[in-house]
């Protein structure tokens, strides 16, 4: 089956009861399957028509029907749009007569890679929609919106045509050696040109890198030993009860994740198994667990029991937490009598969590993100360090080891491909498989 020719539909606006609901319809049956099933008037192009869905002779619902016909649209094919009533009985009906008179259910983000695939849209704007609609800050929301215009993509194919140009040149020395008016290696405009396609790419990729926290989310490890008040913890964070508190040693024995919006952003905590010795299986799969999490976490909040002090597992969870974003919390402050300058304490209990929430704003240092800032997303920036690599690896070809054209035309050409992959102009199916299967259903 021709996916690009199949006719496909499905709910726009989300499958939850709402006041209008949309059911959008694309492909070269569209106007065929909406005839059979709508009363009111057909077309023409960009024009809204009133009338009632019917099954046979039942009237399914009362709807407007928007027509875009041809490639003048944003999917760049025929496309109706019903909009029904939001329930979602009615809105589920009007979806399933849609499909049984030939349409099939469109794939998650499969209306947006039609899109892209009829050259409507750039892929740095397709995954722009994607993060406009997942933005769950103001940031996100800046650096989404600021991905729809062009300058991402001018500054791509600037990279691009700069290559193209140094990749003509060993061409040349290639396949005309006897040419000498071309000499790559004393060229001193050559090795100028890759030294700053270099120091651009090398700046844009530290700026992304360091702005990534407001693009993806943070996950956040809170470990400890057992009732060192961990729970209460993210109960407190949360100003609800999400884990389980009790005085039973134990208690939480999986990882029990939350997520908030903390200064702009996206921290998915991990409630963790207390640390200790444990003869009980299901426990110390708990324990292993929690030692995991420390290993994957970007931020860990160890929580120790100011009435007790540290113990041999503190001390070793502080080693494991060496190389990582490390906040110590000293809880149940309101028990203990005198407190040390240089700690930080907590009431978990009693919501009394201020130092935390100040740590937490303190703990990174990023660029401010200016509407003319180029943000790259972490697959962006991926395929940005991947071409800086093979770039710096012409570098040391020229500076250090002088070697032949045909050898730094390998690398010259990788650094190109890494760059059309931000553009999506490349041959691979499962490239775009994997960006648009994050895609919510009927975008």
């Amino acid at each position: 089956m021709n996916k690009l020719v199949d006719t496909i539909a499905a709910i726009a606006s989300g499958h939850i009861n709402q006041a209008i609901s949309i059911i959008r319809i694309v492909g070269p049956d569209a106007l065929d399957i909406i005839k059979k099933i709508f009363t009111g008037k057909i077309g023409p192009n960009k024009t809204i028509q009133y009338g009632f869905i019917k099954d046979k002779d039942q009237k399914i619902d009362e709807v407007l029907v928007s027509f875009f016909i041809g490639s003048d649209n944003f999917v760049g094919e025929d496309t109706v749009e019903i909009n029904s009533h939001g329930g979602i009985v009615v809105t589920q009906k009007i979806l399933d007569l849609v499909l049984s008179h030939g349409a099939r259910l469109a794939t998650k983000g499969e209306f947006t890679r039609r899109s892209y695939l009829n050259g409507k849209i750039s892929l740095i704007k397709a995954e722009a929609i994607n993060s406009l609609i997942n933005a769950k800050t103001s940031k996100q929301h800046r650096i989404a919106i600021n991905s729809f215009d062009l300058e991402r993509e001018k500054k791509i194919q600037d990279f691009l045509n700069s290559l193209e140009y140094l990749i003509g040149l060993c061409e040349i020395n290639i396949d005309y050696p006897e040419y000498d008016d071309v000499p790559i290696l004393e060229n001193k405009k050559f090795i100028e040109k890759i030294d700053e396609l270099v120091e651009q790419l090398n700046k844009i990729t530290k700026h992304s890198e360091a702005n990534k926290i407001f693009v993806s989310q943070l996950n956040v490890a809170i470990v400890g030993e057992p009732n060192a008040g961990k729970s209460s913890l993210i109960n407190a964070m949360l100003n609800e009860d999400k884990s389980i508190v009790t005085n039973i040693p134990g208690t939480t024995r999986d990882v029990v994740e939350a997520e908030i919006v903390f200064n702009d952003l996206v921290l998915k905590f991990k409630d963790t198994a207390g640390i200790r010795e444990s003869n009980d299986e299901i426990e110390k799969i708990g324990i292993d667990k929690s030692w995991k999490q420390i290993e994957t976490s970007d931020i860990i909040i160890h929580v120790i029991d100011s009435t007790k002090g540290i113990s041999g597992f503190d001390q070793k969870i502080i080693e494991k937490s060496k190389d990582k974003k490390y906040i110590q919390l000293w809880n149940k402050s309101d028990l203990i009598d005198k407190k040390e300058k240089d700690k930080l304490y907590i009431s978990s209990l009693n919501k009394d969590i201020s130092s935390l929430e100040n740590c937490l704003s303190n703990l990174f240092i990023f660029d401010e993100i200016e509407s003319s800032t180029l943000v790259f997303n972490p697959r962006q920036n991926y395929c940005l360090k991947k071409s800086l690599l093979y770039l710096e690896s012409v570098q040391k070809s020229i500076k250090e080891f002088n070697h032949t054209y045909d050898v730094l035309i390998v690398d010259l050409h990788l650094a190109w491909e890494s760059l059309k992959e931000i553009l999506g102009n490349v041959d691979k199916e499962d490239l775009l498989d994997s960006i648009f299967k994050n895609f919510c259903l009927g975008k």
